[in-house]
């Protein structure tokens, strides 16, 4: 970490999401449950880490955070083998969580729980034990806030989940908390955005996949 680097207006915050698990190919809300990596998924987490290593020429990394759960700290193992720098856990980088609704498929949460009709009507709406849009995008932003506050000038990578990395850029950059599907990133998606005083979040990448081959995207 070089934290001796002179401060820059920006500060830049890279996300990825970990690559692709069990649980996503069957279509489970694992949330804070976890999946292993497929075969695929470690594939991506490969390519992912050569993804990031390139924008190190454009953005230096001096802090890198890592949910966690055993997907994302998968994913981001296999970055520090291509970066050489080693993540600190960040527990609040961990995925929305469903409480006693984890493990279920989403067919199963629709037709039994109605649970995205639940969230339309009311964005506080939570599971037993589980959290609301409302406060997993609370968590999320300040997350991340405190995160730009701390390292104020510099590069910042962490490696998280779907959920949080919809819900950051639908609230950066798109129309608020309630935004968050319409951002979800594919597998191992990198986003870069900056923030600053002056401009707010600018995204300058935002889910890109360019460093995956076609036969590793999936969501």
């Amino acid at each position: 970490m070089d934290g001796t680097r002179e401060a820059s207006t920006n500060t830049t915050v890279i996300l990825v999401r970990h690559g692709q698990t069990e649980g996503n190919l069957q279509q489970v809300w694992h949330g804070t449950m976890d999946a292993p990596l497929t075969e695929t998924g470690c594939k991506q987490a490969e390519a992912a880490g050569r993804g990031v290593a390139a924008l190190q020429d454009r953005f230096p990394i001096d802090y890198f955070y890592v949910s966690p759960l055993p997907r994302a700290q998968s994913t981001a193992a296999a970055i520090t083998a291509a970066i050489e720098l080693q993540p600190t856990v960040d527990d609040v980088l961990r995925e929305f969580g469903l409480g006693d609704w984890e493990g279920r498929t989403f067919t199963d949460l629709v037709e039994t729980e109605d649970l995205w009709t639940h969230w339309e009507q009311d964005p506080e709406f939570a599971p037993p034990n589980g959290e609301s849009p409302y406060s997993f995008n609370q968590r999320v932003v300040s997350a991340i806030e405190e995160l730009v506050a701390r390292h104020e000038g510099h590069t910042i990578l962490a490696v998280t989940h779907g959920g949080v990395i919809g819900s950051a850029l639908g609230t950066f950059l798109g129309n608020g908390a309630g935004d968050w599907q319409n951002w979800d990133p594919n597998n191992c998606a990198i986003s870069v955005l900056q923030y600053s005083e002056e401009d707010g979040w600018q995204g300058v990448l935002v889910n890109d996949v360019a460093h995956l081959d076609s036969e590793l995207l999936t969501k």
